[in-house]
């Protein structure tokens, strides 16, 4: 009986604490695309299309795939340059 409510207590803390870090009200409609990007994770996506369309494409499950083989794209931060220094960056290193 006490592991049970021990348990109960701490998902509800936990819950009480994650629910902190999200935005809401006007401080969420205000925010930058880096504020809202901030713990956004990485895109993935699939390497080799599948091959299936038509209605057993839409029918099929994602966790029925056998072979799957994905790939997680990172982009790059930009950096604000401005005179000489944007005039000069060289792309290929960052």
């Amino acid at each position: 009986m006490t592991k049970a409510v021990l348990l109960v207590a701490i998902m509800m803390s936990s819950t009480v604490v994650f629910s902190q870090a999200t935005l809401k009200g006007p401080r969420a409609k205000n925010a930058t695309a880096i504020e809202l990007a901030a713990h956004a994770s990485p895109p993935a996506f699939y390497v080799v299309p599948i091959d299936i369309k038509g209605p057993e494409a839409k029918n099929s499950k994602v966790w029925e795939v056998s072979n799957k083989s994905t790939k997680t794209a990172f982009v790059r931060r930009n950096k604000d340059l401005k005179g000489p220094k944007a005039k000069n960056k060289k792309v290929w290193e960052d």
